[in-house]
């Protein structure tokens, strides 16, 4: 018997302080999250088993935080688990993103777009043609046909809402609507208010707008290309479209230039009623009218001047610095909210966890499509020549692949050596692709970050308010009972067969991605 591989030890935080005599026991790999007391936690950490009582050793080897198998059978495992998610969940949708344009009517300091402005002014106002948004529509249809998902298609750019553009964007939206497939945009929301009555008509009810701070603050970061200020019309926009319906996620990115303005941004939104709106439609509910606002902070990469780059945790002492709680500051940070929102979903028991071995869409079949009909797994790849993964042919209106995009699908955590015997190889799921470049020159190489910081930041807090909550000491469903269940011909089947369905049927007899499984295994 020892420790499994795959463990963290975590301290368990109420508010503002650490839940006395309590520590969290976290297991990477089967999801299982566990509260003991700190001297059951110190034993368990040093390898005293003997010192634990029968009944938690029991407990403790049914929920893999201790295990008899080898490292080898744990590794088998993980495998198992990261094949799985690539066979079923990964391969049953398509995320589609369309640029109109490469064109913008900003000229941001730190857009990672820069080099497309080299190809000259002719190429960057080019828009997709009549003939390619028919070929690529053909080619989505014929993806929809062959039992793929394709629920949501997001503008892109450059700038996707540019006034001049607007025919162009509604023949697209307009093929959109024809299939059934809901649309969402990434906006600068400069030329927002020439499209209000086209949210109306073609339901593009979700918006990305991005404001780096207040007024002249925010001024120097999104650069109109003309020189003109930019954040009062944003803003205005931002009402002008919430007024519509449209829901609104504004994204402010940061760095160490701007980190000092995040409590004056969030008093200016405070002031210009965004809040206070926000309040009274929730409390409203389904009798308003007006869309959803949020938004959130994310440390910006600027890889031109390093110097400027801040830690995604800069942003969190910030906001807590301006007087929010730490579970208020979680939510307001793109990197520490969306896992911990992970969590909680993990902690109510609803459904059986199902871990991805997949950091994004990048390598899970999301198609980024450019005006010219050029496809790329990941939008940070867009204009970089050879970054393709294919192309629309416009006459057979198909999606012609190149080998590059299988690299793509196999660029996950339960496939990198470095990754495999982590304890995070579920949780920072190899890491993003572009930062790894950066890091390393390569795409297809892990990328850690500050993933093991912001887990146990989240993970501490959230768990924390769940116990103190519940008292339960067993606060996820596990996955080391249903794996451990298996016989060794599904084993097989799971690690060997190419068959989607026969997978599909093993593990939902094994229990292992039942829906609405309350009880711990």
């Amino acid at each position: 018997m020892r420790r499994s591989t795959y463990e963290i030890i975590l301290p368990l935080i109420q508010g503002s302080d650490e839940i006395k005599d309590r520590m969290l026991l976290v297991n990477g790999l089967y999801s299982s999250f566990d509260v003991v007391t700190k001297e059951e936690a110190e034993k368990f950490a040093t390898g005293d088993f003997a010192g634990l009582l029968p009944a938690l050793r029991e407990r403790l080897l049914l929920r893999g935080h201790l295990t008899r198998k080898s490292e080898a059978e744990e590794l088998a495992d993980m495998k198992l688990i990261g094949r799985v998610h690539r066979m079923i969940p990964a391969r049953s949708g398509i995320g589609i993103v369309i640029m109109p344009t490469y064109d913008c009517n900003f000229r941001c300091p730190y857009c990672y777009e820069q080099h497309r402005l080299k190809n000259g002014q002719k190429w960057l106002e080019s828009t997709m043609s009549h003939e390619m948004i028919e070929g690529v529509f053909a080619a989505i249809e014929n993806y929809k046909a062959r039992g793929y998902s394709i629920g949501e298609c997001t503008l892109y750019g450059g700038e996707p809402f540019l006034a001049k553009n607007i025919d162009v964007v509604r023949e697209i939206a307009g093929h959109c609507k024809k299939l059934g497939i809901s649309m969402s945009a990434i906006t600068n929301g400069y030329d927002l208010e020439s499209y209000l009555d086209f949210l109306d008509e073609y339901n593009c009810k979700h918006l990305q707008v991005t404001v780096d701070g207040v007024g002249e603050a925010n001024d120097r970061r999104r650069i109109h290309k003309d020189g003109v200020p930019t954040y009062d019309r944003i803003l205005k926009n931002v009402e002008l479209a919430l007024q519509r319906g449209a829901s609104i996620n504004l994204r402010v990115n940061v760095g160490r230039e701007n980190i000092s303005g995040i409590g004056a941004l969030t008093e200016d939104l405070r002031a210009r009623g965004f809040i206070a709106k926000e309040e009274e439609r929730a409390a409203a509910g389904n009798k308003s009218k007006r869309g959803i606002f949020s938004y959130y902070f994310k440390a910006t990469n600027n890889d031109s001047h390093p110097e400027n780059n801040i830690k995604e945790q800069d942003i969190i002492d910030e906001l807590m610095k301006n007087g929010f709680t730490a579970m208020e500051a979680i939510q307001l940070q793109s990197q520490y909210s969306v896992p911990a929102n992970g969590l909680k979903r993990l902690f109510a028991k609803e459904a059986m966890p199902s871990p991805s071995s997949a950091y994004c869409g990048s390598e899970q079949g999301m198609f980024v499509i450019d005006p010219f009909g050029k496809l790329y797994s990941c939008w940070d790849q867009v204009a970089t020549e050879g970054a393709e993964v294919g192309f629309t042919d416009e006459q057979s209106g198909r999606f012609l692949i190149n080998l590059s995009k299988a690299k793509w699908r196999v660029r996950t955590s339960d496939l990198m050596p470095a990754c495999q015997a982590c304890p995070y190889v579920f949780i920072c799921r190899g890491g993003c692709a572009s930062r790894a470049f950066v890091e390393h020159g390569s795409y297809f190489r892990e990328y850690c970050g500050e993933v093991k910081e912001i887990f146990a930041f989240i993970a501490s807090r959230v768990a924390g308010e769940a116990w103190a909550k519940s008292q339960e000491k067993e606060l996820s469903i596990s996955l080391a009972g249903p794996l451990s269940r298996l016989t060794d011909e599904e084993r097989k089947t799971l690690t060997e067969s190419r068959n989607q369905k026969e997978i599909f049927e093993v593990i939902k007899a094994a229990g292992l991605w039942e829906e609405g499984k309350k009880e711990n295994c």
